[in-house]
């Protein structure tokens, strides 16, 4: 039986969730619920559902972190690409990974970098090359180029 949304709402809106803890203690049943609350207008409340789904590393969450990955708010997004970190063998986190890496916000970007180095997601590794080549900004260049070396 799913956790309805506010004793869910309660346990994510922690200063720090233990996570694994968290998610040992849900089923797919409240994927559905994680996703509601990851479009919630508190940032804090929608990022931490973001992570949760992140945790539960399956492709109904990820389907959730689908929606965070298209969302306008960048804020969203980075919690998206940080919580792909769980999902690297997940059927699909690579396509939303490729297209994190080309997102607008710099912030974004860094975050699906780290993402993929974390995942060792050698996959990427040529979407990483031409991210490298193209990108103005010198410190996500450095990491680009920090990333390349580590996914030979």
């Amino acid at each position: 039986m799913p956790i309805n949304k506010e004793e869910l709402k309660r346990m994510i809106n922690l200063d720090e969730p233990e996570y694994e803890a968290l998610v040992s203690r849900l089923s797919a049943e409240d994927i559905p619920t994680l996703v509601e609350l990851s479009k919630e207008p508190d940032l804090a409340i929608a990022t931490k559902a973001i992570s949760c789904l992140g945790h539960m590393g399956n492709e109904r969450a990820l389907a959730g972190l689908r929606e965070a990955v298209d969302h306008q708010d960048p804020v969203r997004r980075v919690a998206a690409a940080n919580s792909l970190q769980n999902m690297a063998n997940v059927q699909g986190s690579v396509q939303l990974l490729e297209r994190l890496l080309d997102d607008n916000d710099i912030g974004v970007r860094k975050f699906a970098l780290k993402t993929v180095e974390a995942g060792n997601i050698s996959q990427l590794k040529e979407k990483v090359r031409v991210m490298n080549e193209r990108e103005v900004n010198p410190s996500l260049k450095t990491l680009s180029q920090q990333v390349l070396q580590r996914l030979r």
